[in-house]
Order: structure tokens, then sequence, then C-alpha cells
């Protein structure tokens, strides 16, 4: 059952070929998704969520209230993405993911609009972000990776490090008794 949130009506039942949401979702209201994207069982989003089009989320990923993933993207499962956060074209995001409150991913190496290839960062299984970190254009956090709040990542980590700062730097690796 698909849960379709608004002030004036509760739809329960939505088909449409270019999408797929799977069973149990909840979408809030203010919420827009694209075509060609598919949506995993028992997901849900918080109000005003953009879902750009080619994007594959899993399941059991909760994403938060004004959220932007803008497209070609795939999200695993078990996937927590908080409120503000924002995931451009042509991130992968792996599974059992933290990203907390306003962090952003970003694919751009210039800000100003040059011919230059986009590419998004690569988050891998059992990473976690803490608020308002940033991961520049191409890093791959390794799993296990936990990155400090306001963090600005501006290399690749290795698998269980630990990162502050800006920009970050490695802290310690993870304790193995963490989960």
């Amino acid at each position: 059952m698909l849960t379709i949130v608004n002030s004036k009506r509760k739809v329960t039942d939505y088909k449409n070929p270019l999408i797929s949401i799977g069973k149990n979702c909840t979408i809030r209201a203010g919420s827009i998704i694209y075509s060609e994207v598919s949506i995993g069982n028992n997901c849900q989003t918080g109000h005003n969520v953009m879902i750009r089009e080619k994007t594959s989320i899993g399941h059991n990923t909760i994403i938060g209230t004004n959220t932007v993933i803008d497209g070609n993207v795939v999200i695993g499962d078990d996937v927590s993405i908080q409120t503000g956060v924002y995931i451009p074209l042509y991130c992968k995001i792996g599974n059992k993911v933290f990203m907390g409150p306003y962090s952003k991913l970003t694919n751009d190496k210039y800000m100003m609009r040059k011919e230059f290839d986009l590419i998004g960062p690569i988050i891998e299984d059992e990473v976690s972000l803490g608020a308002n970190s940033v991961i520049l254009p191409g890093i791959t956090l390794k799993k296990g990776t936990i990155v400090g709040a306001s963090a600005v990542v501006t290399k690749n980590t290795r698998e269980g490090d630990i990162v502050v700062g800006n920009p970050a730097k490695f802290l310690k690796k993870k304790p193995d008794d963490w989960i």
C-alpha cells in the first residue's frame, strides 16, 4: 500500500508505468517524484522532497523534509536521509548509510558553468555523515567511514576512518565494537 498524504486526499493505490513505488510507502505533501524513479518497499518521505528522474531508492529508506535528490542517483537499502540533504546528479549511496541534517554531496569541481564532466561522490555501506557535512565531487567514502559535523571532505577515506574538520582530516579508526 502506498500512502500519499495531502491535506485534501489520501491515495492508497498508485500506478504509473514510469514510476515504481513499493509497498507500505508514505509520500508526504509537497513532494515531487519525476518519471523513471524506483522506490523500494517501506520507504517514507518528509514534506517537500524532490526526487528527480532516473533515481533508484532501495527498501526501508527515510528521506527527510526539504531534501533534493537531483537524479541519476542510486540509493541502497536501510538509508536514513535527514532534513535538508542535497544529493546531486551521479551519486551512489550504499546500504545502511546515515546522512545528517543539511549534509551536502557535490558533483561539480567548478563554480562557473564550464564544459567539465560532473562526477558525484560514492558513499559506501555503513557510512555516517554528520550534520552540515560537505562531500566534494568524485570522493569515495569507504565502508564504515564517519564524517564529523560540518566537515568538508576533500580526499577519499579508508574503511572505518573517522574524519573531522575543514578540510576533513583523519582523527582515528572507528573502534571494532562500534556498530
